[in-house]
């Protein structure tokens, strides 16, 4: 897809996410894939492969409502949606179910029988270039134009990182836990809360797989999370689901809710921690993450795919999740791991520039590729206690986060104690 034949497709290219029975997707696919306008970034086959790639927030969707059992999953999947969605129903479908699929705010065409892709094609890119530029606009309002004092788009007393990327197996929870670690060792009150289903944190940090995030949701007070941590040396951690169907619950769950992500942040914080560290996975679930976060570390492989996955979890964030997170321009940073024997730091930064259209956030840490890592980890050990490859490249990213030259410090008040708002709720600690 890198040669001259199959060019890039430009920055201003919309992706295009599509969903259906098999035979349908390689029929649109094929409609679409000669148009420079559009980019087909994912996929899908079925309704559960679909919620999960919705959390990319694609500019368009295509959906076949037929590979869903009825109306009313695909009526709760397509709410949770704020793209441009063209539905194409089953020939069966009732006046009543087209009307609610019209209804519902990011759907701009419901049709019968087949979509005419290329008729639309010119309809379907300017819904989603004007949705894009609308989110955008209001992405810099709410992260740019904020209240005096409030320091200029930097997080005032308390980092929330999620550390994430679109693609499993880039390293997420390796990079996760050992800066959660050093954070916790530099002195700073840390929590690291794994998210995975099942998750590795306990298997990697030789802890227990209960209590983990479902002790909490069944009590989600601050009382109910001391309850659920487990400790590594000075670290508080809280693991993650002991399986998909308990991650499956979570992804449903609202981001308002008590049990959810985000009010387990701000019960943290209310708590004293300086540092959250959230392992956000590659799933649908990751949208919570980066709506409790205020900080998001790319996490990415050296090559032409840790390129364009990254470019897009870039784009997620920045474009179409705009304003619905408290993550500024400034606090993305990114994490290149395993590095040795593919790409140079110049070349992976430049093409990712290239292909987002505009300079990439920098490249703050490059983690070598050592087995050290690998056998420390089977070992139930740190890698950054273990590997001076490692803790060299995990640094310049720990400085960046944690040291006070690269964080600014919360203003004091009469009594010394710090304050910080969050969500829009001043906390003292």
């Amino acid at each position: 897809m890198w040669n001259a034949n199959n060019p890039v497709p430009s920055a201003d290219a919309v992706t295009v996410l599509l969903a259906g029975s098999i035979p349908r997707l390689q029929a649109w696919y094929t409609a679409l894939a000669a148009d420079a306008r559009f980019r087909v970034a994912m996929q899908a086959s079925d309704p559960q492969d679909l919620k999960s790639k919705l959390v990319t927030n694609p500019d368009v969707l295509v959906l076949d409502a037929g590979i869903y059992p009825g109306p009313q999953p695909l009526l709760e999947d397509l709410t949770r949606y704020h793209g441009a969605a063209y539905v194409l129903l089953p020939m069966e479908a009732s006046r009543e179910a087209m009307d609610s699929v019209a209804q519902i705010p990011c759907v701009k065409g419901v049709y019968k029988g087949e979509i005419n892709l290329v008729a639309i094609a010119g309809e379907m890119y300017a819904a989603a270039t004007a949705q894009r530029q609308a989110r955008l606009n209001a992405g810099m309002e709410a992260l740019w134009n904020r209240p005096q004092g409030m320091g200029g788009g930097q997080p005032l007393g308390l980092r929330v990182v999620a550390v994430w990327n679109q693609a499993g197996g880039v390293g997420k929870t390796t990079i996760a836990t050992n800066l959660a670690y050093e954070a916790a060792r530099r002195g700073l009150p840390t929590l690291l809360v794994g998210m995975g289903a099942p998750d590795d944190l306990p298997l990697i940090l030789g802890l227990k797989p209960e209590p983990n995030l479902n002790h909490w949701r069944a009590n989600p007070t601050a009382e109910g999370l001391k309850l659920a941590l487990q400790k590594v040396d000075t670290l508080d951690v809280l693991a993650g689901f002991p399986d998909v169907l308990s991650e499956a619950r979570a992804i449903t769950t609202p981001l308002d809710a008590p049990e959810s992500i985000p009010k387990l942040v701000l019960t943290a914080a209310y708590m004293g921690y300086a540092v959250i560290v959230l392992d956000a996975p590659p799933t649908a679930l990751a949208s919570a993450a980066l709506a409790a976060a205020n900080t998001l570390v790319l996490v990415a492989r050296p090559s032409l795919e840790g390129v364009m996955r990254t470019v897009e979890a870039c784009r997620t964030v920045v474009e179409r999740l705009a304003g619905e997170h408290h993550i500024p321009a400034s606090g993305v940073y990114v994490a290149l791991n395993r590095m040795g024997g593919r790409m140079t730091l110049d070349e992976w930064h430049k093409g990712a520039s290239a292909l987002l259209g505009r300079p990439f956030p920098p490249v703050v840490a490059q983690i070598p590729d050592e087995p050290k890592v690998g056998e420390a980890q089977d070992g139930r050990k740190l890698p950054v206690n273990v590997s001076d490859g490692f803790a060299r490249g995990l640094k310049p990213l720990a400085d960046a986060l944690f040291s006070p030259q690269g964080a600014q410090q919360a203003p004091q008040n009469g009594n010394g104690r710090k304050t910080f708002e969050i969500f829009g709720v001043r906390v003292k600690v």
